[in-house]
């Protein structure tokens, strides 16, 4: 008996021991979780860029179903017109800290390289939906045709110069135009002045300003910064530094419930839509539940969540941007240190110390069951890292290629041409350029729709890609125009390869809805000669002999030679 006795209390003693164990090792490590969540209640300020419409949706969701009151947060959207209709700057206001948290695009890395203190939180929009509009009865697509016709455009010289538009001064920079020397007044960002030829070119976004035109009864003619291979971010959250230092918990609260409301109004747009008619004051009647579908349908083309997580910051892509940007002289070499959001640990010298003691503790418990865990991880580390590699190739490939062809795009095309001119020079051999232009594009257009004249331009770049050579470079130049570099190539060879397409695209036919859809090409022929300068010079001999072409009556072939 004493034996047994013995032996239940000493089993006693050992489970009285592991209990408290266990429940230090709860205590520890729970500790500062519940000390992290403590429940707050802070009043914060989101202040919008533009009116409220469902290009915010997300914010609107996580107010709408208490994400942001769960998270501790009274939260205030501000519209992004002020009482008297001035536009709000959200940079200066989170600068100046007037608001909290903005929205803004990626020209805020240009503020950041002139040091102002902002963080980027989260990319809500992957690509931006910046566009140019004007109106088809201007007569222009072309950024390269403004000529001097007045136009509307956030520049440093309007009366919004604190107001920065990335994606114009690249594009504009790109085409080889001086914003100095524009007919260019300060935007109101009023259809009607477009209407009433107040001014012939205005800044818009793809999923608002065209709608509403159609719906006004004209036809819009938009021109796309990526045309000039200009690929930023549109819409992204972020905040002051100093607030990011000082209350971490509450700058994480906000993202994380924002977020969290993004994904919510992408899955439950007409939720949203309901909320944003009823109970926000929108611009117009015109700004209706149809229009606010139209707008969640196209943003959701730009914002890619079925590629890529609703506010993912990619550092790669980031530097790319900013290498862009250098590249056209919008901003001095700048680290991205700081201007990319990291989480900070709020955690406490003494909670710092608790938290490595349970971890070296827990250990020890759980050595047995290391291998098995590490085996598990392991493999899906492997697995994540393949969907990390393909989504960074994915990217990569949205960077250099025309997104609707496959094409390069045209920021890529100028600099293999250029290398391409020297390398021609250097070994003395012959390089001819070719452009190529659809005839009569814009009648298919109108016609047919733009999805089927968007099919017809597919079935040229795939029937022109098996048409030239391996060594051969292909570009869509924009809109309806394609380029192509043709290495080690006399003229006489280049109008060959050029006979053969515009007789194989003549011959084709393109079936969409089984409607039958001709179209033939013009193409301008020009080889690399002692009077070029670089590679723009031969490009411009090429463009000058294409629309000799088309002044030919169209489905013909313009060559030097024919001077």
């Amino acid at each position: 008996m004493m034996i047994s006795s013995g032996c239940s209390g000493s089993t006693f003693r050992k489970c009285v021991q592991r209990v408290a164990i266990v429940s230090a090792l709860i205590f520890i490590v729970c500790s500062p979780a519940i000390l992290a969540n403590t429940p707050i209640s802070e009043k914060v300020i989101l202040q919008l860029p533009w009116h409220h419409q469902f290009q915010f949706a997300g914010y609107y969701a996580a107010q709408q179903q208490g994400f942001y009151q769960e998270a501790g947060l009274e939260v205030e959207i501000r519209s992004g017109f002020f009482k008297n209709n001035q536009l709000a700057n959200s940079a200066e206001e989170v600068v100046f800290q007037r608001a909290h948290f903005g929205v803004a695009r990626s020209e805020l890395l240009i503020h950041h390289a002139r040091g102002l203190p902002v963080v980027v939180l989260a990319n809500i929009v992957q690509r931006s939906p910046t566009v140019f509009i004007t109106l088809e009865e201007y007569g222009f697509e072309r950024l390269e045709e403004i000529g001097d016709r007045p136009i509307s455009l956030t520049l440093p010289d309007s009366t919004y110069g604190n107001l920065l538009s990335a994606e114009t001064l690249g594009a504009l920079k790109a085409a080889g135009l001086n914003i100095n020397t524009l007919n260019n007044h300060s935007p109101s960002w009023k259809l009607q002045d477009l209407i009433d030829g107040k001014t012939q070119l205005m800044p818009g976004w793809a999923t608002d300003e065209p709608f509403m035109l159609e719906r006004m009864g004209h036809h819009p003619v938009t021109i796309s910064p990526l045309d000039y291979g200009i690929d930023l971010y549109g819409d992204l959250l972020f905040t002051h530094q100093q607030l990011l230092l000082e209350n971490p918990s509450m700058v994480d609260a906000f993202r994380t419930a924002s977020l969290r409301g993004w994904r919510y109004a992408l899955d439950n747009p007409d939720t949203v839509i309901e909320y944003i008619v009823e109970n926000l004051q929108t611009p117009g009647p015109l700004y209706d539940a149809d229009f606010f579908r139209y707008e969640a349908q196209q943003l959701r083309l730009f914002m890619q969540p079925e590629l890529i997580e609703v506010g993912y910051i990619n550092p790669d892509r980031w530097q790319a941007i900013a290498n862009l940007m250098e590249e056209l002289e919008m901003i001095q070499p700048v680290s991205l240190e700081g201007f990319l959001y990291q989480p900070i640990s709020p955690d406490s010298a003494w909670q710092k110390f608790w938290h490595w003691l349970a971890i070296t503790l827990l250990m020890l418990l759980i050595t047995f069951a290391l291998i098995g865990w590490l085996h598990r991880s392991n493999r899906k580390l492997v697995l994540e890292i393949r969907k990390k590699e393909l989504t960074e190739k994915e990217l990569i490939q949205l960077a250099t290629l025309d997104p609707l062809t496959g094409l390069m795009n045209r920021l890529s095309f100028h600099k293999i041409l250029q290398k391409s001119v020297k390398e021609a020079r250097q070994h003395q051999l012959p390089l001819c350029v070719m452009m190529l232009d659809a005839d009569y594009f814009k009648q298919i257009n109108d016609t047919y729709g733009h999805l089927a004249g968007d099919i017809v331009l597919k079935n040229i770049s795939t029937l022109v890609s098996n048409l030239i050579r391996t060594e051969d470079i292909a570009c869509r130049y924009g809109g309806e125009e394609f380029a192509f570099i043709l290495p080690n190539t006399r003229l006489h060879e280049a109008l060959l390869i050029a006979q053969r397409i515009v007789n194989e695209v003549a011959d084709s036919s393109n079936i969409v809805n089984d409607i039958e859809i001709s179209c033939t090409v013009s193409i301008g022929l020009a080889e690399l000669n002692e009077s070029d300068k670089d590679g723009i010079n031969l490009l411009n001999r090429a463009d000058t002999y294409l629309y000799k072409a088309k002044a030919l009556g169209r489905n013909q072939i313009a060559t030097q030679g024919e001077d």
